[in-house]
């Protein structure tokens, strides 16, 4: 091939130029964000079709509010001045639109063209040698080829370093600086800016895009792939960044989440694929996989009917997915009304160590091995085939926003909503998986039954069964929580499946076992065993408030008290329900609504009511009531009563909390709550004694006086 050449110009100190294939600019220490254009939070620039990403706290554009919480600012998004909800489709007339979404598809196979533009603020030193750069640069190369299956790879060279005084603000001036320096620019399909030291973004073009640079002899226009790289040369994530930032160079949206806490798409949530917030490099998912051609029909089957199907780690040789189309959606994209048909794909993928080289073929540890299932939306506006992978939760029980904690393990079912269609993990091993889909026949279905469950001791454990039965006749899968408790995650020494099965205990405390019983139509029945005496205590609901955090929506926060896995039950007032454990709402109307919430822990429920006001409801304040001054003996116990407090509207929390104080610093027992208790102090005299009550909006206070005699 015809290598891109350097012209005669002579390098500064520390300068340096390698070959390989992808342009890469290093500007500034940043982590990868990205463009998913006309979807949830990310914006776009709409002059230049970028995204940018991790802002530092101290930088002009921060928003905490948008934090990833994973005390990294990992994939964030931050953006330059479009207005949220703008719709930030491709710049260009058709023609140019076609041409940038041919070179996305062509960079899918074969060898791709990089320059790596490494670039440091004037003053400072280069933190990185040739040999450094050109390490990360294979190590990125020998990821790509693993996970396409050979069918791209990268030829690199590497140019800088170039000191600049606007490094990490000008990408012109990088490209600029590479471009007056002797490099042809028109040679690569790919460029990437390393970035030393600074923290203000990372960003990445949406596919390729047309780009055009102003040089010493003029004006060249780029037909190419662009990313910026944040902290370059100091940070060990590099590498994770850099396949980030190039995937979606490859035209690719992130890997997301759909949060079974509070119900909203978390943009980085899926931490198997290196499109989400992974912090150990992952494979593509199917998804995006397929979307590349990268699997191939027969590697992701498509399955129709009801039956047993097998699959296969995605990082192997023999590679092996499912997808299931759930139909024709209509949806709104960028202010378009879109019909087109979504699928789900299911995958399995490698559980192997980390070791700290953080190289191809090391995986971290899942946290649990099974099925992740995507949800796969298409996109239409950048002119080919684009696939939007949302995973969902296969155990909401164990509700979470962003983590490892959503695959489907053995022994349990999930059905796709609205579909019909239900997954059921019947064996879940290192090397394969084999599922049952469920496809329904629009029949109703009768959940099984559960009469008996038994807990059998056998040395140092117990063997576990259960006696279920299903008057459909269907086949069940068998699910067992040992030790998974309120807040945990399941983890594969606390989950069993089958009929019976043997556990053993680190530890003869008294607790509860559960199990699930599902007929793999959708029905599922659960029960419980205990164990050592174990006494069930009802759940409590200490606090159930409504957060609004935009004009009509509100955000419901609960903390709970109990041991055990709960289930949820929002009434949220306006005719709507909800299932999760803080979900987020938005009211059509202006009201002040009612919301119940009830949870159970499958024995005991426990119900609070409160109030969400879009109306801005005019608030009457409590009413504290301290009860009667009170006389006691030195040493005696004294019994505070403020029952008789009372909100008039019930409104916003649907209750009162509670506060006794002491001015003299007596220790109140049970200070927050509507009855407390004191031990009159050794010194006879008077002390106050404050009750304060607050409705959630107001508080009122009322004292009472102690006096301890001098018996």
């Amino acid at each position: 091939m015809n290598e891109p050449k350097k012209m005669a110009n002579s390098t500064t100190s520390g300068q340096f130029a390698v070959m390989s294939a992808v342009i890469l600019l290093l500007i500034s220490p940043l982590l990868g964000g990205c463009l998913e254009s006309g979807r949830n939070t990310d914006i776009v620039d709409s002059t230049e079709n970028l995204l940018y990403g991790c802002t530092d706290s101290s930088s002009l554009n921060y928003n905490a509010s948008a934090e990833v919480n994973d005390t990294s600012c990992q994939y964030e998004v931050f953006t330059e001045p479009v207005e949220e909800g703008e719709p930030s489709p491709p710049i260009g007339n058709q023609t140019e639109l076609e041409e940038q979404a041919q070179a996305t598809i062509d960079l899918w196979e074969g060898e791709s063209r990089l320059l790596l533009i490494l670039v440091h603020p004037t003053g400072s030193t280069p933190g990185m040698s040739a040999t450094e750069a050109e390490s990360i640069m294979s190590d990125v190369n020998d990821w790509y080829v693993e996970v396409s299956g050979g069918k791209v790879w990268l030829n690199w060279t590497i140019a800088g370093w170039y000191a600049l005084d606007d490094a990490g603000y000008s990408m012109q001036n990088s490209y600029q600086a590479a471009a007056n320096d002797g490099y042809d620019l028109t040679q690569y399909d790919r460029f990437v800016v390393g970035l030393q030291n600074l923290t203000t973004r990372s960003m990445s073009t949406q596919g390729v895009q047309f780009y055009n640079v102003t040089t010493d002899d003029g004006t060249v226009q780029l037909l190419a792939s662009r990313c910026d790289v944040k902290r370059f040369a100091d940070t060990n994530s590099t590498r994770n960044t850099l396949t980030h930032e190039m995937g979606h160079g490859f035209g690719l949206s992130h890997a997301r989440f759909n949060s079974s806490v509070h119900g909203d798409v978390e943009q980085y949530g899926n931490q198997y694929d290196t499109m989400g917030s992974s912090s150990a490099w992952r494979h593509f998912g199917a998804v995006y996989k397929h979307q590349m051609g990268w699997l191939d029909d027969e590697q992701v089957e498509l399955v129709s009917e009801s039956g047993n199907y097998t699959l296969k780690p995605l990082e192997g040789d023999d590679s092996h997915a499912l997808r299931l189309s759930i139909g024709m959606i209509e949806e709104e994209v960028n202010g378009e009304t879109i019909i087109a048909e979504h699928f789900y794909y299911l995958e399995v993928r490698e559980v192997q160590e980390t070791d700290s080289s953080n190289k191809p073929g090391h995986t971290q540890l899942g946290v649990l091995n099974g099925v992740i299932i995507n949800h796969a939306a298409p996109q239409q506006q950048y002119g080919y085939h684009k696939w939007l992978a949302t995973a969902q939760d296969a155990t909401p029980e164990t509700p979470t926003s962003s983590s490892s904690d959503f695959l489907l393990p053995e022994g349990r079912t999930f059905s796709i909503d609205g579909a019909d269609i239900h997954i059921t993990a019947l064996s879940v091993t290192d090397d394969e998986t084999t599922v049952h889909i469920e496809f329904g026949d629009g029949m109703s279905n009768s959940a099984p039954t559960i009469s008996s469950v038994e807990a059998t001791p056998t040395g140092n454990g117990y063997q576990f069964s259960v006696d279920a039965e299903d008057v459909d006749n269907d086949d069940l899968a068998i699910f067992w929580n040992f030790e998974t408790g309120f807040g945990d995650i399941h983890a594969p020494e606390r989950i069993g499946s089958g009929n019976p099965v043997e556990h053993t205990f680190a530890d003869d405390e008294g607790r509860r076992v559960f199990v699930l019983v599902s007929d793999m139509h959708g029905g599922q029945t659960t029960s419980w065993v205990d164990l050592n005496g174990y006494l069930n205590q009802a759940p409590q609901i200490e606090e159930m408030t409504p957060t609004s955090v935009e004009e009509g929506v509100f955000q419901f926060e609960t903390e709970i008290v109990d041991e055990q896995l709960l289930t949820y039950f929002w009434d949220l007032g306006d005719g709507t329900t909800s299932i999760l454990p803080e979900p987020l709402h938005e009211y059509a109307e202006d009201g002040n609504y009612s919301v119940t919430l009830v949870i159970s822990d499958g024995e005991f429920n426990a119900t609070v009511t409160g109030y969400a006001d879009t109306a801005d409801t005019e608030n009457s304040p409590p009413i504290a009531d301290a009860g009667p001054d009170i006389t006691a003996n030195p040493g005696q116990t004294v019994s505070l009563d403020g029952s008789s407090s009372n909100d008039p509207d019930n409104y916003p929390l649907g209750f009162i909390r509670y506060f006794w104080s002491s001015t003299d610093g007596i220790n109140i027992q049970n200070a927050d709550e509507a009855v407390a208790s004191l031990v009159a102090p050794n010194e006879a005299g008077t002390y106050i004694i404050r009750l304060q009550v607050n409705d959630g909006a107001e508080s009122r206070t009322d004292t009472i006086i102690l006096t301890v005699s001098d018996s």
